[in-house]
């Protein structure tokens, strides 16, 4: 299984009342939890889904080059989500183009 930490994307972690908003801006991936450590865990799936849903559809490398990612950067993603193996529930916030 990939691990999502490895990849070169940004996060960013708010609180927002009870939860914790978690966001992949680059990405435009966003969740939220009870907790900190929640909202950490949801965005990791997150993005994880997102990754394999690009992958899926074959258009991995065109979504991040839109997102403005450089091709070392596409190459890193790529590279780490070729084991990748998609988590049980899906809580993805984006799909990607078709």
């Amino acid at each position: 299984m990939s691990d999502v930490s490895m990849m070169p994307v940004e996060v960013r972690f708010k609180p927002s009342g009870k939860w914790w908003i978690a966001s992949a801006p680059e990405l435009e991936v966003v969740t939220q939890g009870a907790t900190f450590a929640e909202a950490e865990a949801n965005l990791r799936e997150a993005i994880a889904l997102f990754i394999e849903s690009c992958l899926r559809r074959g258009t991995l490398e065109q979504v991040l080059r839109e997102a403005g990612f450089s091709a070392i950067r596409v190459k890193a993603v790529r590279q780490a989500a070729q084991s990748f193996v998609p988590p049980a529930s899906p809580t993805a916030s984006k799909q990607c183009p078709a």
